[in-house]
């Protein structure tokens, strides 16, 4: 079976957790939104260092922005995401004054809601599921690096059945809702971005555009299949059928950085991550992710984290016991 990079690019980025529910709205209305002022992240499970914001039209229409880009007018069958989070608005007409969404909420709690009506009208225009979904963006900076901080995407019927049940679900609180919800926030996350990657321009740039290119697809799947092999550039150039001057060029152009360099950060990002998840000696973990010396490692390690492997770990131990002290015990 061929590698997955997109899917292991995504384990990388750790989904952490999802908050899922539906909104019917009734002209007038304006709201806006912000996860991080709305403290959707401390809602989050430990590790969320980003949230990202979905949301996607059932029925009706609606006009969005995502500050402080122009408005957008989304219909049924758009889905609008911002993977970069971010202050964004939704409301019946661009010139609608707005409230915070947390005033909209008028008290009630994030996690306890499955539908929410806004508005004093007397009849619903517009009906959104909206998603919020945690992540670790820090273990994987090249892919969202290479997105938008919004983009609109249309639902085809594979989509459209999926969306009809995430709807279904965020009214169900049974048995093993929450780990259901977040696996269908991932899948709706996860859909919206092969559409998107799908109907890149040709001259797009990007980790997104590399994947797509024969040979820097290549040289990106021998990496990620072998991050801790001690790579030649003349390896590298063979596994992506490819000369060493002609891989080295349409790397840099698409990915901005030497392929090499590409490898030491990713080597790093899985370091970072294993630190955070299990109890392992820096010479261990050195030779994990292909370094013949503990002292080369740590000093690639700083001069990425801006910190050493040490204190990046207790940096990450103090951040959940923060949320969770059962974590420090």
């Amino acid at each position: 079976m061929p590698f997955d990079l997109l899917s292991a690019a995504l384990e990388l980025v750790r989904l952490t957790g999802a908050l899922m529910f539906r909104v019917d709205l009734r002209e007038p209305f304006g709201i806006a939104s912000d996860p991080a002022q709305d403290r959707f992240a401390a809602l989050l499970p430990t590790g969320t260092s980003q949230v990202v914001a979905f949301h996607i039209v059932l029925d009706g229409a609606c006009w969005m922005r995502h500050a402080p880009t122009e408005w957008f007018r989304a219909a049924a069958g758009d889905a609008v995401v911002m993977p970069l989070g971010g202050a964004h608005d939704v409301a019946d007409r661009p010139q609608r004054p707005r409230a915070s969404l947390a005033a909209a909420l008028q008290g009630r709690s994030v996690p306890d809601l499955r539908r929410v009506v806004f508005g004093d009208g007397p009849n619903v225009s517009a009906s959104l599921l909206c998603g919020f979904l945690g992540c670790d963006r820090r273990a994987f900076e090249p892919l969202f690096n290479a997105l938008p901080a919004c983009f609109r995407v249309r639902l085809d019927d594979c989509f459209d059945t999926l969306v009809r049940f995430a709807v279904g679900e965020t009214q169900d609180d049974g048995p093993g809702t929450a780990s259901l919800r977040l696996r269908l926030a991932e899948l709706l996350f996860m859909q919206a971005l092969r559409r998107w990657m799908q109907e890149l321009p040709g001259d797009a740039t990007g980790w997104l555009a590399g994947l797509r290119d024969p040979q820097v697809g290549r040289a990106l799947r021998a990496l990620h299949e072998a991050p801790c092999k001690r790579w030649t550039v003349e390896e590298l150039a063979d596994a992506a059928a490819s000369s060493r001057s002609s891989l080295a060029v349409r790397f840099r152009e698409l990915i901005g950085e030497p392929p090499m360099h590409y490898l030491t950060h990713l080597r790093m990002q899985l370091a970072a991550r294993q630190l955070c998840q299990r109890a392992c000696s820096v010479a261990s973990l050195a030779d994990e992710v292909g370094y013949d010396s503990a002292a080369a490692f740590q000093r690639a390690f700083k001069r990425c984290f801006g910190v050493p492997p040490a204190a990046w770990r207790r940096s990450a131990v103090a951040r959940a016991a923060a949320i969770d002290p059962r974590v420090s015990s």
